[in-house]
């Protein structure tokens, strides 16, 4: 319940999706993928999973980072074809089963 209340302040939960007692769904906007928590017996508790949010711009990702209490990193990407500033947060889950990284790239001048 702890991860299900953890990933709802991110994705929508799809209601009813499966009649499977202890299935929990979350849709990700715009893509059409899906995400099951599932609870059963003799399965290994998944861990360590990201998800990825994009922003729309640097302003969006600093509001986000206000709200969970961290600050923005960034790193410059230069082994690219085009060379690009990646800014980003991580929102760790409970219990390191999951974390959510929200981030927002920009172009450099070369």
């Amino acid at each position: 319940m702890e991860v299900k209340d953890f990933l709802s302040q991110f994705f929508p939960e799809e209601k009813d999706k499966y009649s499977h007692d202890g299935w929990i769904t979350f849709k990700f906007p715009e893509t059409g993928y899906q995400a099951n928590l599932m609870k059963g017996a003799g399965q290994d508790i998944t861990q360590n999973m990201t998800f990825e949010i994009a922003c729309d711009s640097l302003e969006e990702l600093e509001k986000v980072a206000e709200k969970y209490n961290t600050k923005v990193d960034s790193f410059l990407a230069t082994e690219t074809a085009n060379p690009y500033r990646y800014y980003y947060i991580e929102v760790p889950g409970p219990a390191n089963i999951c974390k959510i990284e929200i981030n927002y790239c920009e172009d450099v001048a070369t």
